[in-house]
């Protein structure tokens, strides 16, 4: 009987090795992709579709959806999940369709990609009123006063009734109304205006974390503001002619009522003005333009008190809020561009 040669004879080794090293070839028995570099891959896909700024945005959109899970299931909660969950449906399909239709031109790509932006933002706005209260039915109105007894020994909104007269409460008005104008056109001069590049991302994920961190302080911290909750404790109304008319039929018709902390007429402005100032150092022609944004801000920080909007507590909120921002927000934008060039990826305001 034949017996079958042992596997430990070498010439027998030598052929198994052999054979192997020709049905595996140069990359192994099995070729498959290291798990790293998958992810990698993947990665390096997401950061090509979507900016740090959409990001966070979509972010925004999922979070107050989880956090309407938690409120009482009613008709308002379960439209504003579905106008949230058609939000991030609609902002993700943008980010693909403009960063990855190249045969779109990239003119056309680039006006669709800031309008979606502008209009995600407005929306955003818009849904408060119907938002806040499914979120959340109750206020925090007293607390808040509370807290500005403790800090100030005073509530500034009742201590500046003293300055109730027409010339004073219509100048603290345009002020204050001029906000949706310093919104309106620092978008246009950063976003449609200047050159793309650092300053437009900048000034894009900078408005984001605002407005975005803003509205879930609404949504944690609601108040109606000591227009309505101290309005027992003033001797009369505002004392307001044309700009106060124009402020008051503006916040009736489209305001959150409930979006009290932190002041976003704070926020915002401030925001602006600190940004200005930090991309006047490269370009000296923007440092007047800082100046008057700044005088526009406090002016409008003033006028959110002496017009009952807000709580001293509500403006010291939105100050930190912005010079948080102000702060962070270059830093995020040098880590992304890092990101983006370790990835191979254009910068976020390409569409070539």
């Amino acid at each position: 009987m034949r017996t079958m040669p042992s596997l430990e004879h070498p010439r027998m080794q030598e052929r198994i090795t052999t054979d192997c090293d020709e049905v595996a070839g140069s990359g192994g028995l099995v070729d498959v992709e290291p798990e790293g570099a998958l992810l990698k891959d993947a990665l390096r896909g997401l950061v090509g579709v979507f900016a740090l700024h959409d990001a966070i945005l979509i972010g925004y959109l999922a979070l107050t959806t989880i956090v309407l899970l938690g409120a009482p299931p009613t008709e308002l909660r379960a439209q504003c999940m579905n106008r949230n969950l058609a939000g991030i449906a609609a902002l993700v399909s943008v980010c693909v369709l403009v960063r990855r239709a190249t045969f779109l031109a990239p003119l056309l790509r680039s006006v669709l990609y800031r309008l979606s932006l502008v209009g995600a933002f407005l929306l955003n706005y818009l849904s408060l009123r119907t938002l806040l209260p499914a979120v959340r039915s109750d206020s925090v109105d007293a607390q808040l006063l509370h807290i500005d007894l403790l800090l100030f020994r005073v509530e500034p909104a009742l201590w500046m009734e003293r300055f109730n007269t027409r010339p004073i409460v219509e100048w603290f008005s345009f002020f204050y109304f001029s906000y949706f104008l310093i919104c309106f056109l620092s978008m246009v001069l950063a976003v449609w205006v200047a050159r793309p590049g650092r300053g437009t991302t900048e000034y894009a994920v900078g408005s984001t974390i605002v407005y975005c961190v803003g509205q879930l302080g609404y949504m944690a911290v609601p108040a109606y503001g000591p227009i309505q909750a101290l309005s027992h404790l003033y001797q009369g109304p505002l004392d307001g002619g044309f700009f106060w008319g124009c402020v008051s039929s503006v916040v009736q018709a489209g305001g959150a009522m409930k979006d009290v902390f932190p002041s976003l007429h704070t926020a915002a402005p401030l925001w602006f003005a600190l940004y200005t100032f930090h991309r006047a150092r490269t370009d000296r022609r923007l440092f007047w333009l800082a100046v008057v944004a700044a005088f526009f801000s406090m002016n409008i920080i003033v006028s959110t008190m002496l017009l009952r909007w807000h709580y001293a507590v509500d403006v010291v909120a939105g100050v930190f809020l912005a010079a948080g921002t102000a702060w962070l927000t270059p830093r995020l934008v040098r880590w992304e561009e890092g990101l983006r060039a370790r990835m191979g990826q254009p910068q976020p305001w390409s569409f070539r």
